[in-house]
């Protein structure tokens, strides 16, 4: 592909950077995918690609730029400058890609951290020094955009370059808190802790800690680094860097899954309205002690002569204070979302209690206690149709008040199918062929 060979070239050919008057603006030089191949060979540590996105981000004759051109012109300038600066982490990394380098078929283009020791081929050296050269260029136009930049451009910068990296996850996270060290990038003490918080908890979530093997650096502890360096912030210090690190993992798939979790627990209060859901789903009979009552009864917690009233008097309580004692809970007078969630759970899935997997149905339907899921919503309210007219079809043997209630009930889960089963069928094939367990 044309657009392919030419971006690659750009990227390899080493030394053959444009005399001054004759630099062009990266959207005056590139095509769209030319210019993003070079952006992501650069974020994934290429040195050339680096210098080449530099270099037509703040052409030397670039003349005035937007502000938007500045920040970022400075966000492409200061990684390539702290790049090429090597700081201390670049310049291990940089001696850890030769050594793999040596005796193998691996091959790494780095130029940090040079020892006398290493052997180098002619080419290698001819690399150093067009490297070198390419440094000071670097900074020389960084230093120069610096004072045509205001402070909220520079900070904005910064901003960019660590929400770029922080969303290529556990590895861009890594990469950031190397950044943090370089003099050009700018890091305040809060923003490293943050960084260094926010890779260990998004490393250790990621499940990479059963990938990768133990560091060769016997003191690379990213939780331990993380929690030394909040240690030394002052008290607001650590707020901000708290509230920097939540920043930093809002891409994290995890953090992500345990913040849709959280919503969707205080979501569930509106298990009691009768028009919730982003899907219009319009779903009477639900509430939430409504829910809870049908499930502590299918658990053996309470009896009822009437059946639900919908009242959360004593007898509820006591059932209540009994089912949180049985799970080893603290007892209250209320449960809280997880328990809720629980007991609703426990009454379908062990008790094989059609109202519970009704009310289950409605809660993946619209993310109340659940993350919304029109796949289980619609096992659920299948298994609660199932369920329930196999119950009626022995109606005397039923209790009088589950006899009464029952019928209506079957109304009330026929609307909520065909409600639930209208949404699921606009859902894209790939999502609609999902599953799993019921109760995650």
């Amino acid at each position: 592909m044309r657009w392919l060979a030419r971006a690659g070239a750009c990227a390899a050919v080493l030394g053959a950077s444009a005399e001054a008057g004759e630099e062009l603006k990266c959207a005056a030089q590139f095509k769209l995918e030319e210019h993003l191949i070079l952006e992501w060979a650069a974020l994934g540590g290429d040195p050339q690609a680096q210098y080449s996105v530099a270099q037509c981000a703040f052409p030397s004759n670039a003349g005035e730029l937007s502000s938007a051109e500045k920040t970022y012109a400075l966000k492409w300038l200061t990684l390539a400058t702290c790049e090429a600066q090597g700081v201390a982490g670049y310049k291990d990394r940089d001696r850890a890609t030769r050594n793999l380098k040596l005796g193998s078929n691996i091959s790494f283009r780095r130029f940090g951290g040079v020892t006398k020791d290493e052997l180098w081929t002619g080419k290698e050296r001819s690399l150093i020094s067009i490297r070198d050269r390419q440094t000071a260029d670097l900074e020389a136009r960084l230093e120069k955009l610096k004072a045509q930049s205001t402070e909220a451009e520079q900070a904005g910068a910064r901003e960019a370059l660590a929400d770029e990296l922080a969303r290529m996850g556990p590895l861009g996270i890594m990469r950031l808190i190397e950044l943090t060290s370089c003099q050009a990038y700018g890091a305040s003490d809060a923003f490293a802790a943050a960084a260094w918080s926010a890779a260990a908890e998004s490393w250790a979530a990621s499940g990479s800690t059963s990938v990768y093997g133990p560091s060769a650096i016997s003191d690379r502890d990213l939780k331990s680094e993380g929690a030394r360096r909040m240690a030394q912030l002052s008290k607001n210090d650590r707020r901000v860097a708290a509230a920097r690190k939540d920043m930093l993992l809002r891409s994290d798939a995890a953090h992500l899954a345990e913040l849709e979790d959280a919503a969707a627990l205080g979501r569930l209060q509106n298990l009691g309205s009768a028009d919730a859901g982003e899907e219009g789903l319009k779903l009477s009979g639900r509430s939430t002690t409504t829910a809870v009552q049908y499930a502590l009864e299918s658990l053996g917690f309470i009896e009822f002569v009437n059946g639900p009233d919908n009242d959360y008097g004593p007898s509820t309580i006591e059932a209540v204070k009994k089912a949180q004692a049985a799970y080893g809970h603290p007892q209250t007078r209320l449960l809280a979302p997880e328990e809720v969630r629980q007991v609703v759970c426990d009454a379908a899935v062990t008790k094989s209690d059609p109202i519970s997997y009704y009310h289950l149905s409605l809660m993946y339907a619209e993310g109340l206690g659940f993350r919304k899921d029109l796949v289980r919503a619609k096992a659920a309210i299948s298994r609660a149709e199932e369920i329930l007219i196999a119950r009626l079809e022995s109606k005397d043997a039923l209790p009088p008040w589950k006899a009464r209630e029952y019928p209506a009930y079957l109304e009330r889960i026929g609307d909520a199918k065909g409600a639930i089963g209208e949404a699921y069928s606009a859902l894209p094939r790939h999502v609609a062929s999902g599953g799993g367990e019921i109760c995650r």
